[in-house]
């Protein structure tokens, strides 16, 4: 059973990305959130000392939601392939949605307005940038004599990239609605098929 507390600490979470979204996280205030949120700055404040801290908790849950879904095992009976589209696609759909590209955006405008914030705020997102959850995979496919991969961490840098260029900078720079399924699976195809065809091994 759902506890009330989680419920409104999920509405508030919610209420604070729109309006730290709508307004900055500089012009944004406790006060506006509590409105947002339906609840009193009494309840609020019960949850979170101050904007700081329901920022930082917003982050991390939303970075804990994308950790959730990084869990792939390389299976060499099955296509390279195949593995790589459907798991991306599960990846990408998460980092294509309106509330992951609203917090991008507000860590961005954050990082670019205080240097000290956006030490903690990078350190956060680069769990993200540096894995996908694909540096095991690639590692088991390169153990299993199936890839062949000198430099995991840049082919999946050039890999993620590439889908990036065409569904995620564009939508989160140019304040785009988030990109089409179908979107998403051709940028992803195609991506992968371009990391196949370069590493790995000949039949």
């Amino acid at each position: 059973m759902v506890k009330v507390s989680d419920i409104k600490q999920e509405d508030i979470i919610r209420s604070a990305i729109e309006v730290f979204s709508q307004k900055g996280f500089e012009q944004a205030s406790m006060e506006g959130i509590s409105k947002q949120a339906g609840v009193s700055k009494r309840t609020l404040y019960k949850y979170y000392p101050n904007k700081e801290a329901l920022f930082e908790v917003i982050v991390d849950k939303l970075i804990c939601r994308f950790d959730d879904q990084c869990r792939l095992q390389f299976e060499p009976s099955v296509s390279v392939l195949e593995q790589l589209v459907a798991f991306t696609v599960r990846q990408m759909a998460y980092m294509t949605t309106s509330d992951f590209q609203m917090m991008a955006r507000l860590v961005m405008t954050e990082c670019m307005k205080c240097p000290e914030s956006s030490k903690v705020l990078m350190a956060r997102f680069a769990s993200i940038e540096d894995s996908y959850g694909l540096k095991c995979w690639v590692q088991e496919g390169i153990e299993a004599g199936v890839l062949t991969v000198d430099d995991v961490a840049l082919a999946i840098e050039q890999y993620i990239g590439s889908i990036k260029a065409v569904v995620f900078w564009p939508q989160l720079l140019g304040h785009l609605p988030p990109p089409t399924e179908p979107a998403v699976r051709l940028a992803v195809e195609s991506a992968a098929e371009s990391f196949v065809a370069r590493y790995q091994n000949g039949e």
